[in-house]
């Protein structure tokens, strides 16, 4: 029996999390108790309590003040093991809680500890298409994937499987890893092959499907043991709705392309813009061939109705006026679904038509991901969401790999690296959907059916270049 086996078969026995809190509260008080024992044996078993409800519960003082530093340490403990900080955990632990039998020097010891419950499995198995249209995506995740594994092998073997372009492919390659020993497989990308896994009704193995299987009537069944992970575009979509509620903002005008893209866009930020009280002012829709946008933007922004005013109010008055067009004021902020080309053309006509001090808030795309600052200054004032990997890659030298494309696929290989080290958590995540596992996508949790929802980092372009921004709440 291989060592990941042997681990699961022992946390099904004997998992301390199967405890009440009463039974932790009793367990506690062994004074007798070795301390680093005691201690991952309390935080073992209060896995299953949410990271909310801890958060309550030491908040509000339910428990005595000895249990409650208890609490504090599980949670302390479990968050440093996702954001991969114990050194500055344990100095805050100690600052916090002097006194307590757990001092520096055990919290460390004890996060280690703890994270040897969560291996990444002996043999993963990585489907991803190295040929036909998302060949180029492949690669940059595939070598995302191996620069994180490089980073932290965990004792793992690792194999990548060519998934094809259809299909047929991505089943084939799916049990062929199976037959091969596989304990996990990440992968396929392609979003049919990907609806085709999710599909299964008997997977052999623990599933990390790197794209979306659908949402709504659309959605393919996820069973236990399959997750996703994905730069889902129309949760990305969403994710900008619901900031700009929260900034109060509840009328918007919409500016997207004529593309299948555009279409799924649209819906998926006016659905969850609607959903929370806003209302859409006005949609316009571009050409995303066409060079000029200026037709566009006079007709969503009124600037037609403006002059034809002007000539009526001049017929009836028989005098030229002086007259500077008005565009509509009946909205908050701009949406813009664009390219980063899209953008610097329509951004600069948004201010030749007076809406230069709307807010503007961006899909991803805006960005290239490429160090262009002249073009990109036209660009200035669009807020985005972005991948932390690239905000921290601003500036710096990108990693010499052809498939990073300058950085245009930097977000694909941000992926790839979460793919791998995201894999140790997911039982831990499983047990806690507030745990947020911050990665190089984003802040990351797993949803009950499976998604691994992400909240993106957000960025401002300023002199041509991104920047990290935060929102008035987050000040």
């Amino acid at each position: 029996m291989d060592r990941g086996s042997r681990d699961r078969a022992s946390r099904g026995l004997l998992d301390p999390s199967n405890r009440t809190v009463d039974q932790v509260i009793e367990m506690s008080r062994n004074m007798d108790a070795e301390p680093l024992g005691l201690a991952l044996e309390i935080v073992r078993s209060l896995e299953t309590v949410p990271s909310s409800r801890l958060a309550n519960m030491i908040e509000t003082q339910v428990y005595d003040p000895e249990f409650t530093e208890w609490l504090e340490l599980t949670l302390l403990v479990r968050e440093s093991l996702v954001r991969q900080a114990p050194v500055n955990a344990a100095q805050y632990w100690q600052d916090f809680h002097y006194g307590h039998i757990i001092d520096r020097a055990r919290f460390q010891t004890l996060v280690s500890s703890y994270s040897s419950f969560f291996p990444t499995p002996d043999r993963v198995a990585v489907l991803l298409p190295f040929n036909g249209g998302l060949a180029a995506a492949g690669r940059a995740i595939r070598d995302g994937i191996i620069s994180a594994y490089m980073e932290q092998p965990g004792g793992s073997a690792i194999r990548f499987y060519p998934s094809g372009d259809d299909n047929e492919s991505a089943l084939a390659a799916y049990h062929q890893a199976v037959r091969d020993g596989a304990l996990l497989i990440v992968g396929p990308l392609r979003v049919e092959s990907v609806q085709t896994l999710a599909g299964l009704e008997n997977h052999a193995v623990p599933l990390l499907l790197l794209n979306d299987p659908g949402t709504g009537q659309e959605a393919y069944p996820q069973q236990p043991g399959i997750s996703s992970l994905s730069l889902s575009q129309t949760e990305e979509a969403a994710a900008i709705a619901e900031r700009a509620l929260t900034q109060g903002q509840q009328r918007a005008v919409m500016i997207v392309p004529e593309s299948n893209w555009g279409q799924r866009i649209e819906a998926a930020f006016g659905s969850a813009f609607v959903r929370g009280q806003g209302q859409i002012s006005a949609s316009a829709y571009f050409n995303p061939s066409a060079s000029d946008h200026s037709a566009v933007l006079t007709d969503v922004l009124k600037i037609d109705e403006s002059k034809q005013r002007k000539q009526a109010l001049q017929s009836r008055l028989g005098i030229p006026l002086e007259f500077e067009p008005i565009r509509r004021q009946d909205f908050d902020f701009i949406f813009l679904a664009a390219d980063s080309k899209q953008g610097r053309e329509l951004k600069p006509l948004l201010k030749f038509h007076n809406a230069g001090d709307v807010p503007v808030y961006a899909m991803s795309r805006v960005y290239s991901g490429r160090a262009e600052l002249d073009s990109d200054r036209d660009l200035d004032g669009v807020i985005f969401p972005v991948t932390p990997w690239q905000l921290q890659a601003v500036g710096k030298p990108l990693p010499d790999l052809e498939s990073l494309r300058d950085g245009s696929f930097g977000n694909l290989f941000a992926l790839g690296r979460d793919a791998w080290q995201i894999l140790p958590w997911l039982p831990l995540l499983a047990k806690d959907p507030d745990l947020e596992f911050h990665g190089n996508t984003g802040a990351l949790t797993l949803q009950a059916d499976g998604h691994l929802s992400r909240q993106p980092a957000w960025a401002r372009f300023s002199a041509g270049r991104p920047i990290p921004y935060l929102w008035p709440d987050q000040h």
